[in-house]
């Protein structure tokens, strides 16, 4: 019996006993001051709903005399496949464990072939992190089985000796709780594929767009609220409740600014500086912080949807995922891939495929030369090639997909090309630099113009040079304007693509 000395006394099922039990131990000066805390534990059983609850009543006693209680109940399902809607239940986790071997496998074939790269994607972290909870929520699970029978069984046998369940209470807490996280990401991965719906790309894009100013606007945020926290716990710590800390008084300004707030208690605790810190807040916090948010979001939102709308019509999911299935079976069917006109083309026919060769021969009449021409580019290096291929995958991936119905996401990167977006950048460049090169076309026009005319006025005075040269003189104002055309590099790309 030493200082941190533990004393266990076991209680029978009978109620009279268990009393004449109790009264012993008071009798005898068990609890004394020495005592320090006491533990009552059990746990019952309910057959009808097939729950358990795993109690814990807690006795602290104070160095004052006072005595503190509290208690801990964990009601958990620890027989789980009793009804038949529970054996469903359990043939629906078998379904889902070779789900996830399938994916697991799958997920470990891209790591190997992406390897740092594949994690560089969001929605391959979550997939996962998944992944993972769910082998978690599987052990946990097979633990609980294998462990409750062998409780069960020992609490029958010897009634007289406690079973404590409340180490496996715990593990079925962290099941429930891993449980709940896997559904909710599960959940936010349905974001990855109803984002071909334009509605979905203005959210996700507009998240995208903004978070950057959201966390610039945050910092800001954070250092106002936290100011108007210490103040609210200096001023009325010591007389409301709801300030005692500096965490209820976070808590109870996050309840202001949702309208939960009890203005007189704060005027009952400071009659003058309740009312100026409650106004201060709202004007602050309420009025401009909150509106300075709101605007940010509605900004980049305005401004994502006129570049959405501005854009190619996108093609819906419903659209998207019928053109995948009609190019699946024609691919299946046919063995080549098959251009589909658009729905809005009133011809519903293939568009015709036409070879550069065979259009070449159509407009050519030296069939010798195009022949010619097509052997040597057959002949070139197989290296070649891959240039065209990377063109090829240049296209928007909606175009390939629907087409071919090919994973566009699954091609490695080496081979992929150009996304959409840097797709749509790149054409931007090449107008500005058509335009830029009709500018500079121009310019030349104008300068031989010039160069043009004074060698007329040379022939006409019969002199040697051009007389502006000659004597020293300035050019005219014409020649002295520098005009220079700087076209913006919009993809930076530093992956060695142009």
């Amino acid at each position: 019996s030493g200082i941190n000395a533990e004393y266990v006394q076991l209680l029978t099922r009978n109620k009279v006993v268990s009393s004449f039990i109790l009264s012993d131990l008071q009798y005898n000066g068990w609890v004394d001051r020495g005592t320090r805390a006491m533990f009552i534990d059990f746990t019952v059983y309910n057959v009808n709903i097939n729950m358990f609850a795993v109690v814990k009543l807690v006795a602290e006693f104070l160095p004052t005399g006072g005595v503190m209680t509290s208690y801990d109940v964990l009601v958990q399902k620890f027989l789980r496949y009793v009804t038949t809607w529970d054996k469903v239940i359990f043939g629906f986790e078998i379904v889902l464990i070779l789900f996830v071997i399938y994916f697991l496998v799958e997920e470990a074939m891209e790591l190997c072939i992406f390897r740092m790269r594949y994690f560089m994607d969001v929605w391959n972290v979550l997939d996962t992190i998944i992944i993972v909870q769910i082998l978690v929520g599987f052990g946990i699970s097979l633990y609980r089985t294998m462990t409750i029978e062998g409780l069960i069984v020992d609490s029958e046998a010897d009634t007289d000796t406690f079973t404590s369940f409340e180490n496996i209470a715990f593990y079925e807490m962290i099941y429930n709780d891993n449980a709940a996280i896997c559904l909710f990401l599960t959940w936010m991965k349905v974001f990855k594929f109803i984002n071909v719906t334009k509605t979905m790309r203005y959210f996700s894009t507009t998240l995208s767009r903004c978070c950057k100013d959201i966390l610039s606007f945050s910092l800001m945020f954070l250092i106002v609220f936290f100011a108007f926290a210490q103040l609210g716990q200096l001023l009325f710590g010591t007389v409301n409740r709801d300030f005692s800390s500096f965490l209820d008084s976070t808590y109870t300004l996050f309840r202001i600014i949702l309208g939960d707030f009890d203005f007189l208690a704060l005027e009952r605790a400071r009659n003058l500086l309740g009312p100026i810190f409650f106004i201060s807040y709202i004007f602050l916090v309420f009025f401009i912080l909150l509106n300075m948010f709101l605007a940010i979001i509605n900004d980049t939102y305005s401004a994502v949807k006129v570049e959405l709308d501005s854009e190619v019509q996108v093609t819906e999911f419903g659209e998207y995922v019928k053109r995948r299935i009609t190019g699946l079976f024609r691919c299946c069917k046919n063995g080549k891939v098959v251009e589909e006109r658009g729905e809005d083309d009133p011809e519903k026919a293939p568009a015709e495929i036409v070879l550069p060769e065979e259009a070449m021969r159509a407009r050519s009449d030296d069939e010798d030369s195009v022949d010619s021409m097509f052997e040597d580019s057959e002949n070139r290096p197989a290296g070649r090639n891959l240039r065209t291929q990377e063109t090829m995958s240049s296209y928007p991936p909606w175009d390939m997909q629907s087409n071919a119905g090919m994973m566009f996401d699954r091609i490695p990167s080496h081979l992929r090309g150009p996304t959409y977006e840097e797709f749509k950048i790149l054409s931007r460049r090449v107008d500005r630099n058509d335009d830029a090169m009709g500018s500079v076309i121009s310019k030349i026009d104008a300068v031989l113009g010039k160069l043009e005319l004074l060698e007329r006025n040379y022939n006409g005075t019969g002199g040697g040079m051009y007389p502006l040269v000659e004597e020293g003189g300035d050019f005219p104002d014409s020649f002295e304007d520098e005009q220079t055309i700087h076209i913006p590099d919009e993809t930076n790309r530093s992956d060695g693509w142009t």
